[in-house]
């Protein structure tokens, strides 16, 4: 049962896959025949181009599409095809949403995707048609003036992909000679009066523009000096705010003064005084002034024999005279 849902929701996704990559949301959007000064191809030739443009919002791979100039068949007469099957293996056919892809119609396809097998210049047909990979519908066609084959001019759709038709599917407006060519972007070139000139249109003298200045740059400085303002206020406060955290630090608690000794609040300022002058009398009386003369007190009673005189003398004998 979970493989049959399974299998399911993969067939569901690819179908909406399909569904969402329809070739017939694409468009034949711009053609140009007479390319003497035009777009060159990456051989640096002037040939005949045409632009396919991608309608939907989703990508859009135009490969195994038919380009042609001839709807009769595959093949004409003389056996030799005027449809251009475009190849399924250059990733670059794959059309992005709201893009294009231009090609050459230069019977040139040995030169790569992008270069179709006929040329318009040599049909007889007036008309450009992109048929889907299963050669039997008709995704768009293009039918352009005789005109086109000397112009030097393209031919293509106003508004990107935008095409009006009748009740029986023929066109009767939205493509025409344009008056810019714009191979590989949008046709519709939006031209006008420039900025400045709008601007001088509108304001001959300067006044507008004058008081424009003015005012920018009086608004930008009323707000440097609102900004500055509001720094400022900030900063105070934060400032406040960090002397208060360390005032509160510093002050002592109700804790801290519980503590403290009761005597210390009971000591007046004259006990103090008297505490002091004790201490400085009792350090003074160690520090008495005494006179510079030595005296030496002997005893009378009593001598030291180490004061005798003849001990401390030297005997020196004497010679005797002849």
């Amino acid at each position: 049962m979970k493989r049959k849902f399974g299998l399911l929701l993969i067939a569901l996704f690819c179908s909406v896959a399909t569904f969402g990559q329809q070739t017939t949301d694409l468009r034949i959007n711009e053609l140009l025949i007479k390319n003497d000064s035009n777009m060159v191809d990456e051989y640096g030739r002037h040939v005949p181009w045409v632009e396919i443009f991608n309608t939907a919002y989703n990508s859009v791979n135009i490969a195994g599409c038919y380009l042609t100039d001839d709807t009769t068949g595959l093949w004409n007469g003389s056996g030799k095809t005027r449809w251009y099957r475009i190849p399924q293996t250059d990733p670059k056919t794959l059309m992005p949403q709201r893009t294009s892809l231009v090609f050459f119609l230069d019977n040139s396809p040995l030169y790569g995707t992008f270069h179709a097998n006929f040329d318009p210049r040599n049909s007889k047909n007036h008309y450009v048609a992109l048929i889907n990979s299963n050669g039997r519908v008709l995704i768009d066609i293009m039918e352009y003036p005789d005109s086109l084959l000397n112009s030097t001019q393209t031919y293509g759709c106003y508004v990107d992909g935008v095409i009006e038709k009748d009740k029986d599917g023929k066109e009767i407006s939205g493509r025409g000679f344009l008056e810019y060519f714009t191979p590989g972007s949008v046709n519709k070139v939006a031209t006008g009066a420039s900025k400045a000139e709008h601007l001088i249109e509108s304001d001959p003298y300067g006044i507008g523009m004058a008081l424009i200045s003015i005012s920018v740059v009086f608004v930008a400085l009323i707000l440097i000096y609102c900004m500055l303002k509001i720094f400022g206020a900030i900063s105070r406060r934060a400032e406040q705010k960090a002397k208060e955290t360390v005032a509160q630090t510093t002050q002592p608690t109700a804790a801290t003064e519980a503590s403290k000794p009761a005597t210390e609040e009971a000591i007046s300022g004259e006990v103090v005084a008297a505490i002091a002058v004790a201490l400085n009398m009792d350090l003074d009386s160690y520090h008495d002034e005494e006179s510079e003369i030595i005296t030496i007190d002997m005893p009378s009673a009593h001598y030291s024999p180490w004061s005798q005189k003849h001990l401390v003398m030297k005997t020196v004998q004497r010679r005797n005279r002849r």
